[in-house]
């Protein structure tokens, strides 16, 4: 940021902040060390004296908001105050608020700070900023802004609008389906997804989730009203979890339609029978086995069931251009005597050409914040999505990270997703290593942790260069073998040892 010019009419420039778990704290700090040739105070909100605030003053408040939309214990005082000032005329501020969009009152403590300074005519310099955990690009689009606006041009900011909509299950945004393009030749199919989210507000950062709201297969939902005989189980059921059925609905269940075989399931011994008897089926397969239409009336029904549980699923791309990618693989299968699909997969793949979707900061699996670590990606199947968004990072970024991706799936001619696209990478340099294990396509199946042995000598030198490992596919075995591998390439305990580091960052499903 540039020097402030003596003639900008600033008698004070305060950087305020309220934080919990210091992130809000250091983004003050940074702020203020770019200012300090101009003296800045960077204080506590409770630090700071209210009724002392006035004409010529520049407030730039940074706070997160604790629980759901409390001010941090640091910023309480102050707020209380604030509330009870009747004016601030001359005051000017900027507020960049922290939250979480997993709470119900996101950013809930800035925005009421950012009235409460507005009620009392303090006069905003810069729309307020509700950043959610992907805080850091907010930051760095917010601070030049702000430092033209300090410098003079109130036009800077006109057009700066940094707000997360804070989505959910209840106010999902409808992203349209863009492009669905099938990668593989086998089955079950895997599919690329690009969705539309111009207009949503929506931020996220590679290796973020995206959760879908989706809807009900239409065959299901006419076949409970055709068990039923009734035409309304349609719009009644169709909002409705038909899929995964909780403990306490089929005790419901059982207990209404007086099922002694489902209570049997039910009983703690019998945990395994449970799973493997509700393995593939769905709400009206229950009802079939273990109820009857009069037992469990369609309202009473309704009123037990949840409403459809969100699907996440990890994003396959990075910001940049309005959209955002999955990679999914397509759940279809018959069973007794009714073809099945996934309830997610069968509503992207065949459904409206919509999906209600909100995203989730998964800070867990973001490339590291600190220096230029090499990197080891492992994906296997469908678990190249993440792997996916981090290398397009990379290529974004133009940052220093040496990658070596580690794919696995059945058979190269069939299976590989991502080929081209991958190959690609790799002769531009931005994958350093590209190594495959195709367990199929040889007498001897070959899976990642065998490729990792084999190329135990460069494994090492990653991680002996303060490598960051990322592992995603599924959860079965995948883990467990990785982690023998490593260990048995790096040494016993090497594993926990990466772990308690903060390198190892894992995605599994």
């Amino acid at each position: 940021m540039n020097a402030l010019p003596a003639r900008l009419p600033i008698s004070r420039l305060l950087v305020g902040f309220a934080s919990e778990s210091g992130n809000a704290r250091a983004l003050a700090q940074r702020l203020g060390a770019d200012l300090q040739p101009h003296g800045p105070q960077i204080l506590p909100f409770n630090d700071i004296d209210v009724a002392s605030l006035g004409h010529g003053d520049v407030l730039l408040a940074i706070s997160s908001s604790f629980g759901d939309g409390e001010p941090p214990a640091n910023g309480e005082q102050f707020f209380e105050t604030l509330r009870q000032t009747p004016t601030l005329s001359g005051l000017r501020y900027a507020v960049f608020g922290l939250g979480d969009t997993g709470y119900p009152s996101f950013c809930g403590f800035t925005k009421a700070l950012d009235a409460a300074l507005s009620e009392r005519h303090a006069q905003p310099l810069l729309q307020r900023v509700d950043a959610d955990l992907g805080y850091e690009q907010f930051f760095q689009q917010w601070q030049p802004v702000l430092g033209q606006v300090l410098q003079g041009d109130n036009t800077a900011g006109l057009d700066l609008r940094l707000q997360v909509t804070a989505y959910g299950e209840d106010n999902a945004f409808s992203a349209p389906i863009l492009e669905r393009r099938r990668l593989n030749g086998s089955d079950p199919a895997a599919w690329h997804l690009q969705l539309g989210i111009a207009g949503s507000g929506m931020a996220y950062r590679a290796g973020d989730t995206l959760h879908v709201v989706p809807e009900n297969d239409p065959a299901l939902l006419q076949a409970l009203a055709r068990w039923y005989g009734d035409s309304t189980a349609v719009a009644s059921l169709c909002d409705r979890e038909l899929r995964l059925l909780s403990k306490s609905v089929l005790r419901e269940l059982a207990r209404l339609g007086g099922s002694e075989t489902l209570k049997g399931l039910l009983k703690v011994s019998q945990k395994r029978e449970l799973e493997a008897y509700l393995h593939g089926l769905d709400l009206l397969d229950v009802l079939q086995d273990h109820a009857t239409p009069d037992s469990v009336p369609l309202p009473r029904l309704r009123e037990l069931l949840s409403p459809r549980l969100p699907r996440a699923y990890s994003i396959a791309s990075h910001p940049g251009d309005d959209t955002l990618s999955l990679c999914v693989r397509e759940v279809r299968y018959p069973l007794r005597g009714r073809e099945r699909s996934g309830t997610a997969t069968g509503s992207l793949l065949h459904g409206s050409g919509h999906a209600r979707v909100y995203c989730r900061s998964n800070p867990g699996f973001h490339l590291p914040d600190a220096g230029q670590p090499p990197l080891l990606l492992v994906g296997t199947g469908t678990g190249i999505a993440p792997l996916m968004g981090l290398i397009q990072e990379l290529q974004a970024r133009a940052c220093g990270h040496e990658a070596h991706l580690v794919f696995g799936e059945k058979h190269r001619a069939h299976d590989f997703l991502y080929q081209e696209q991958l190959q690609d990478w790799q002769a531009r340099g931005v994958l350093a290593g590209l190594h495959t294990a195709f367990s199929r396509d040889g007498a001897d199946k070959v899976y990642v942790q065998h490729v990792l042995r084999q190329r135990s000598h460069e494994v090492r030198d990653v991680l002996a260069r303060g490598g960051h490992l990322y592992l995603c596919g599924n959860k079965s075995h995948l883990e467990g073998a990785v982690r023998e591998a490593i260990d048995l390439i790096a040494g016993e305990g090497h594993w926990e040892a990466l772990r308690s580091e903060g390198r190892i960052h894992c995605e599994l499903y």
